[in-house]
């Protein structure tokens, strides 16, 4: 873990030693120390230190209150992390320490062999261990599969009906709120006993009520069933007599959400590209947006890797290579965007003025070479989390699909292409990356830097004036 890391530290409460080794619990932020941060339980050996996700989430002042004040809302919190301070922490740091044999690999052994007594304890588990593998958006399913489920739990324990629809009422109002004091930070401990088709029929109806699709909900039941089957080898947390899920009588059938449409209409990409805003931060995400767009709707990890070098001069166009796509022995596939005249502009706006290398300052300071990819990885990750909530600020604003995401650039234009302007699919498979192996037809379809020019300037909102006129001769960035 790089020493440059930033760390908040905690209440000597939850800070243990044992000779060369110690513990504490940190609040871990990199650039905003405002925003909500994880907190970690920080190991430290040998001048060497390596951090668990502990399962909970705090902004600054939250963990302010968290380490300096005894407050009700947080006793829950504070229990489940000494308990798991004095009984896994703690038993396997001494273990390993009293035989000479401490290592992080060792500890990392011990503690997925701990045997997990709630619901809670099993999330937290399966989250440290798709973290350590550095997989990323998969831990997050599972953390807001928690986070869902513990609001479920908060809510069963009001016994007044006006209280009750009143916990409803800021649940959607936080429902895309991650910061300040509209964010809602729930901590409630959950047993696998509590795990009945009963309990999930009501979960089910809550979540309706608090604006939860049914595809997410689909997600949510199918990742606590996982949890569940507990799939690491071992029994399920839960035996065939009293497992809930099932198409039987008596159990929780999980709803089919199917394939949610996630492409919006061109018109509403204009909106979004013409929204505007003193806010820096809402600023960023609506050019990035609008930049992976145009820019033949690359994912966000491929803009964040784009250097100057990949704009070439003569055929004014963006040359790149999907990382996804990469694979070692095969012939590289290129994908080639034209350089529209509201990239230009974003550039110019959000980009480096040192043109020497990354575009975007997603990942500054870090070299793109194969021994950085973690660090990559968690530097796209990092900057994407502020980036897909304030287009949902925006989508607020301007009444658009309320789970708006930067993955929605890909599938718009992707299906505008086809569905709007009625391009060949072949045409819009080489535009976009994907592959035409299984077509033969595709090996006589060769594009040109004109062609492709054309194809995307359709795209252009008819109605706006673009500061930035592409004279067909050259682009001019900076």
């Amino acid at each position: 873990m790089p020493s440059s890391d930033n760390y908040l530290s905690t209440h000597p409460v939850f800070k243990y030693k044992n000779r060369n080794i110690s513990v504490s619990l940190v609040r871990k932020y990199r650039y905003d120390i405002e925003e909500v941060a994880p907190i970690f339980w920080r190991i430290t050996y040998n001048r060497k230190l390596k951090v668990y996700f502990s399962g909970f989430e705090f902004s600054r002042n939250e963990w302010d209150e968290f380490v300096n004040r005894d407050l009700r809302k947080h006793a829950g919190t504070k229990q489940t992390l000494l308990r798991f301070l004095s009984l896994t922490l703690k038993p396997a740091i001494d273990t390993l320490a009293e035989t000479n044999d401490f290592s992080f690999a060792a500890l990392d052994n011990l503690l997925t062999d701990q045997p997990t007594s709630t619901v809670n304890e099993a999330f937290q588990k399966k989250i440290v261990s798709l973290e350590n593998e550095y997989k990323i958006g998969n831990a997050s399913i599972y953390r807001t599969t928690l986070n869902a489920l513990m609001r479920f739990k908060h809510y069963k324990l009001y016994k007044k009906s006006a209280d009750k629809t009143d916990f409803i009422n800021r649940c959607i109002e936080s429902k895309y709120v991650a910061i300040g004091k509209k964010a809602l930070s729930i901590s409630e401990k959950i047993s696998f006993e509590e795990i009945t088709p009963e309990f999930l029929i009501e979960c089910e109806k809550f979540w309706l009520d608090t604006g939860v699709a049914h595809a997410t909900i689909g997600i949510y039941m199918r990742t606590l069933r996982a949890i569940i089957n507990n799939n690491e080898g071992e029994e399920p947390y839960i035996n065939q007599k009293k497992y809930p899920f099932g198409v039987k009588r008596g159990k929780y059938a999980i709803p089919e959400g199917g394939r949610r449409n996630i492409a919006l209409p061109v018109d509403d990409i204009w909106k979004i590209e013409n929204y505007q805003t003193d806010n820096d931060a809402i600023a960023t995400a609506r050019d990035i947006f609008v930049f992976m767009f145009y820019c033949n709707g690359l994912n966000f990890g491929d803009l964040c890797r784009l250097r100057y070098e990949n704009i070439d001069a003569p055929s004014e166009e963006i040359i790149f290579q999907r990382k996804k796509t990469l694979r070692k022995g095969e012939k590289p596939t290129y994908i080639y965007a034209p350089m529209l005249p509201p990239m230009v502009e974003i550039i110019n706006r959000q980009g480096n003025k040192n043109q020497d290398g990354y575009i975007f300052p997603f990942l500054n300071g870090i070299a793109p070479s194969g021994k950085n990819e973690r660090k990559i990885k968690e530097a796209i990750n990092f900057a994407l989390d502020p980036i897909n909530s304030s287009l949902k600020i925006i989508a607020n604003k301007l009444e658009l699909d309320p789970e708006i995401s930067t993955s929605y650039t890909r599938n718009s234009y992707i299906t505008h292409l086809t569905s709007e302007m009625y391009v060949n699919p072949i045409v819009v498979r080489k535009m976009v990356g994907h592959s035409t192996k299984k077509d033969v037809t595709a090996g006589y379809v060769n594009l040109t830097p004109k062609k492709r020019r054309e194809i995307n300037s359709k795209l252009l909102n008819p109605k706006k004036k673009y500061a930035t006129i592409n004279s067909g001769k050259s682009v001019e960035v900076g």
